[in-house]
């Protein structure tokens, strides 16, 4: 995390909840969409923040269609995405499924 040249120089933790920006840029804006990588058939929080009304604050979800286009006020039980930084070829082996998992390079 580092390395400022990749992007990543300034942060000191290099994990947080997947964004706004993420979703869309993967494929969940304005429409549903069950075909992307952050499509998982349920409702969970990204860390983009909407709006602060009546006490609660509002911050934009994804919907279980896939979309990334709705916002809720935070008072109810939804899951949340995790993000991880990763410096480039840091993706060893593995395709990603329960039965072979990514592995990250030492």
């Amino acid at each position: 995390v580092d390395d400022e040249i990749t992007g990543n120089g300034d942060l000191i933790y290099p994990i947080g909840l997947v964004n706004t920006d993420e979703v869309v840029l993967a494929g969940g804006y304005n429409t549903s969409n069950s075909g992307y990588y952050l499509y998982t058939g349920n409702y969970y929080w990204t860390m983009s923040p909407v709006d602060f009304n009546n006490g609660y604050a509002s911050v934009r979800r994804v919907h279980s269609d896939g979309g990334g286009y709705r916002s809720g006020y935070v008072n109810g039980l939804i899951g949340v995405r995790p993000t991880l930084n990763l410096i480039p070829n840091s993706l060893k082996v593995g395709s990603g499924t329960a039965d072979d998992p990514w592995r990250i390079a030492d």
